[in-house]
């Protein structure tokens, strides 16, 4: 679709346009009774064909809310774009006129200007509301119609910039962690579950480093600090926004956050890398323990920078990201780091039981990357930390690129992995997805039910899952 060549605009990536609902879905097994609730989840499909498609980069793209509703052992489905004011600008004009983020524009954007938010990263029903957030203020919907409310929910007034989209929920009282960065200035929020800031605390981490996920625990919010730089004055000259500077930091540290008093302990780590997504942190005695995913190099160096890409492949940086599942060590009391790779099986997007957010934990599943050649992913895997085993979940010849695996716990449940496990994957031969429903304890076996989507949802980045309980409280009184 507009650029055959370049693979986030093809395959499970493509855009679908189309906005519906679609009732008592088809549905092969059986849902469980007590699994009742709505997976939401972010894809990005852009809409208007990109100024320049061989640049067009998968984190561009325009958010679309897809939403599964699961209830009585019935399934229900709706997608809707979220109403940025980006696209809302480009609908008014009938084509895009925004460049890429990730890998510049051959037109610069004009002084003053900003890149549109595309609102297409993470998605979660907070304040009975649903909240979408990316590289700008969260933008407000319906958690039923998935209608745009607001594009700015600014917790009272207390945040009017941009956050990042990876916040965290303290599974002690339900408050919201999250964090900004600023030109290398990184500022943490908790604000309770009405959205009102208690804390708030800054640290400046001395360059402009990538700052997309980060950890907390109980005592700690926790940054990484690495040589993935983010250059706004590159991207609005019309040259990529995120590059690799090892020239600015040739290795990588910890800024280790105290959540009550905002005193920092900076950690030096063994080299340099990056992160992509963190699986989550725990305290044990003075030390605080990782778990996350790495790559080597995240983004173009300056020096690629100076030469054409690649058979004019602007997106083959991307493409050499391998990441892998580490764990990183910090010990306060003698700073110094331990890190090791925990498994050999590559993937990405991990996720947990989120009850034990910032808590010890001893599975973590993620989506595979063994060999999915043009599509990335190509499987589930579940880690066990106690034992060091990685079982695998395909669905070779049948179905392929999952998203990121969503742990939802079974009411009443004692075990950690006592629940299930939604994902969605793509069918080539039809050209349409499913939402497959797994036992997390099984993991395995033949998934439990799978829910026949009646079109292909784009290949997206994270989502969240709801129970009927909250959803109801917050449809009704929304």
């Amino acid at each position: 679709m507009w650029d055959s060549d370049n693979m986030f605009l093809n395959g499970p990536y493509a855009p679908w346009r189309e906005q519906g609902e679609a009732f008592d879905l088809e549905i092969e097994g059986r849902l469980p009774d007590e699994l009742n609730g709505a997976l939401y989840r972010m894809n990005t499909s852009q809409f208007y064909r990109p100024e320049d498609p061989s640049r067009y980069h998968w984190f561009d793209g325009d958010g679309m809310v897809s939403a599964l509703f699961l209830r009585d052992g019935r399934a229900t489905y709706r997608n809707r774009y979220v109403e940025t004011a980006g696209l809302k600008e480009e609908m008014e004009l009938g084509r895009s006129i925004y460049g890429s983020f990730m890998n510049g524009s051959a037109t610069p954007l004009p002084p003053g200007a900003f890149p549109k938010n595309p609102a297409n990263t993470h998605v979660t029903l907070f304040d009975k509301r649903l909240l979408v957030f990316s590289v700008g203020p969260p933008h407000d919907l319906r958690p039923d119609t998935l209608e745009t409310v607001s594009q700015c929910y600014d917790f009272g007034g207390g945040i009017t910039g941009p956050i990042g989209p990876h916040f965290k929920i303290d599974p002690a009282n339900g408050d919201l962690l999250t964090h900004d960065n600023m030109d290398g200035a990184v500022t943490w929020y908790r604000a309770d579950r009405h959205g009102n800031i208690l804390d708030r605390h800054s640290v400046d981490l001395g360059v402009p480093t990538f700052t997309h996920d980060y950890v907390v625990t109980p005592d700690y919010a926790i940054f990484l600090v690495s040589p993935a730089m983010v250059r706004f004055e590159s991207m609005l000259t019309g040259r990529p926004a995120t590059t690799w500077e090892p020239e600015t930091l040739d290795t990588c540290r910890w800024a280790v956050l105290h959540r009550r008093t905002g005193e920092v302990t900076w950690v030096e780590a063994s080299d340099a890398f990056a992160q992509t997504h963190f699986l989550n942190a725990y305290q044990d005695g003075t030390k605080i323990v990782i778990d996350g995913h790495r790559v080597d190099q995240f983004g173009p160096t300056q020096k690629d920078l100076e030469s054409p890409p690649p058979g004019g492949d602007w997106n083959w940086w991307f493409k050499r990201m391998v990441a892998t599942p580490w764990r990183w060590e910090l010990d306060l009391a003698t700073g110094k780091t331990k890190d090791s790779q925990l498994t050999d099986v590559l993937g990405e997007f991990p996720r947990i039981n989120d009850q034990l957010t910032g808590l010890s934990h001893r599975y973590g599943y993620y989506a595979t990357t063994r060999g999915a050649g043009d599509w990335f992913t190509d499987g589930l895997a579940k880690h066990d930390h106690l034992t060091g085993k990685t079982s695998i979940q395909t669905l070779d010849g049948v179905l392929t690129s999952p998203s990121e695996p969503e742990f939802v716990p079974r009411p009443g449940a004692t075990a950690e992995d006592d629940g299930w496990l939604l994902s969605i994957w793509w069918d080539p031969a039809t050209d349409r997805s499913e939402v497959i429903v797994q036992e997390a304890q099984d993991f395995t076996a033949a998934p439990i039910a799978r829910i026949k989507l009646n079109h292909r949802v784009p290949m997206g980045f994270h989502g969240s899952w709801s129970d009927a309980t909250e959803l109801d409280a917050a449809v009704n009184t929304g």
